[in-house]
């Protein structure tokens, strides 16, 4: 329930958002990445996905770039981790404009 709820409401609260560890993220794109990620972090299954995206911005990229980012595979452990929803919810972070063809 509370994925849900955050598929359809995204974050929400102030959050301090850190410096910019990416070379592919100007700094407005980073600013909306962090927020997703940093609150999402907060459910559950995924515990650590912000920092864990910090430490390997770079693993995440290949989504970023790529013309089907719906159909990329998750970096490290997450690919695994997180059912097709949980997916839908990080490339709704990354590439919001690939969840229609996710769905």
């Amino acid at each position: 329930m509370e994925e849900w709820r955050y598929f359809l409401a995204g974050p929400s609260g102030s959050i301090d958002v850190p410096p910019n560890p990416t070379d592919w993220l100007d700094d407005l794109e980073w600013q909306q990445v962090y927020k997703q990620l940093f609150c999402m972090g907060k459910l559950p299954a995924f515990d650590g996905i912000d920092t864990y995206f910090m430490e390997f911005s770079k693993k995440f990229k290949k989504i970023f770039d790529s013309q089907d980012a719906h159909e990329e595979p998750l970096p490290g452990e997450w690919n695994d981790k997180l059912n097709s929803f949980q997916k839908m919810l990080v490339l709704k972070a990354i590439r919001a404009d690939k969840i229609c063809h996710a769905i």
